[in-house]
């Protein structure tokens, strides 16, 4: 058994060259500790380490694969042995990289479990004062190590380190939740403090409503991650299961509708130098003034379609690529405040039972309030239900961007009706 990483990796590389096979490692190597509440009381205090390698081999028109999570060269072996016909799959060239500002902050590594904690304690200290009674929350951070090798000369590592908060209340038989993940640390009292927002008037109506709807950054992100993503992953496209499928450089959307996957950014959450494939991160325009410009693409799902991969190829150590989004851009385009009336929705919820094909969804509404002219009222649980695609045809995104998930959006404005 090998212990030493790099001596493991050039192990590898070497028994696979000298039996004639191209070769892949990919390496994961991490640290988490993670802290949770159960209602007012620490429910978990957990920390750990882990480790992978996966060994993707070719030949003769063959893919094996095969993975470990110990360091052990013989994973090469069994790779080797598990060969599959595969004419479509390569391994990705050699090129220049830039690495994203904003990846790796080390002061979240020396985070220590204290500090943590009094973190997680902070936000249920607030609710309290609010009284509000929480649910449940949690803090954690991690660091994440990649590396890819392969036979063409590639040979590329990457460090990232996550921050991550949540916090969930209850009043008067309403509930509220809300969350952030970052590569640096941040206040967490903010994300407390929305929870009191959504909380504060337990006066909720009961009302149905027409007219203009606001999706917040967190609804939208949800909504859109379970019907319109899916859509442009080439993957999808090439099984017939998208609605996007043979539509390229048709008006799909309204105008106002601007669309990227953008992997290169500075300090957003799913940027990185290359993907999980080792191809170069890029931005890809898939929507431009409502025109359908590209799909998203691994290197498989192009070699198919005879193109080059966008640098969407997704893994970890135990699985094979798949096609996956990045950081997903929406344009910005008019000031929230140019109209005076309008439902401002905060939370979806069974966004995970739209169908993914068709767009279609219906959802509950939750920590929601109408807004006319600058007052809110509340608004008790509703139905919202429509189809992502057509919703896009006449929609509004708005200004102040931020990123939730994937997602980097302002709130997007529509026309629409909430039902009791």
């Amino acid at each position: 058994m090998e212990t030493d990483l790099s001596h493991l990796v050039d192990r590898i590389m070497e028994i696979s060259e000298k039996r004639g096979f191209e070769t892949e490692v990919f390496v994961s190597e991490g640290k988490h500790f993670s802290s949770e509440l159960e209602g007012e009381n620490l429910d978990s205090v957990e920390e750990s380490e882990d480790f992978g390698i996966g060994v993707r081999v070719l030949k003769d028109k063959k893919m094996g694969f095969a993975y470990s999570s110990k360091k052990d060269y013989e994973v090469i072996y069994k790779a080797m042995e598990n060969l599959i016909n595969d004419e479509y799959t390569s391994f990705s060239g050699n090129d220049t990289y830039k690495t994203p500002k904003g990846m790796f902050y080390k002061d979240v590594v020396n985070l220590t479990e204290k500090e943590l904690m009094n973190a997680l304690f902070e936000m249920s200290e607030i609710l309290k004062e609010n009284k509000i009674t929480t649910v449940n929350g949690g803090v954690s951070n991690s660091y994440d190590y990649n590396r890819i090798v392969n036979s063409n000369g590639v040979d590329i590592e990457e460090e990232n380190t996550f921050y991550s908060a949540s916090i969930a209340g209850i009043n008067n038989g309403e509930t509220a939740y809300d969350y952030l993940t970052r590569h640096d640390s941040f206040n967490v009292k903010e994300l407390a403090e929305n929870v009191v927002e959504f909380l504060k008037n337990p006066n909720a109506v009961r009302t149905e409503f027409t007219g203009n709807i606001v999706l917040d950054q967190r609804a939208l992100n949800s909504l859109l991650s379970y019907t319109l993503l899916p859509a442009f992953n080439a993957e999808n496209i090439q099984r017939n299961r998208s609605v996007l499928k043979d539509k390229m450089g048709e008006e799909i959307f309204g105008e106002k509708i601007t669309i990227e996957d953008d992997g290169t950014l500075d300090y957003a959450l799913y940027s990185s130098a290359v993907d999980g494939e080792g191809i170069k991160t890029q931005k890809t325009v898939l929507v431009e003034n409502g025109i359908l410009k590209n799909y998203l693409y691994d290197i498989k799902r192009a070699n198919i379609d005879g193109c080059n991969s966008t640098g969407n190829g997704s893994r970890g150590y135990s699985s094979l690529p798949t096609v996956s989004p990045s950081n997903i851009v929406v344009k910005p385009v008019e000031k929230q405040g140019s109209f005076n009336e309008y439902l401002y929705i905060n939370t979806l919820i069974g966004t995970h039972t739209a169908n993914p094909v068709t767009g279609d969804f219906s959802v509950e509404i939750s920590n929601s309030y109408i807004v006319k002219n600058d007052e809110k009222t509340p608004v008790k649980k509703g139905l919202l239900s429509g189809n992502i695609f057509e919703i896009l045809k006449t929609a509004t995104p708005l200004d102040k961007v931020c990123q939730r998930g994937k997602l980097i959006s302002p709130p997007l404005l529509f026309e629409g009706k909430i039902l009791i």
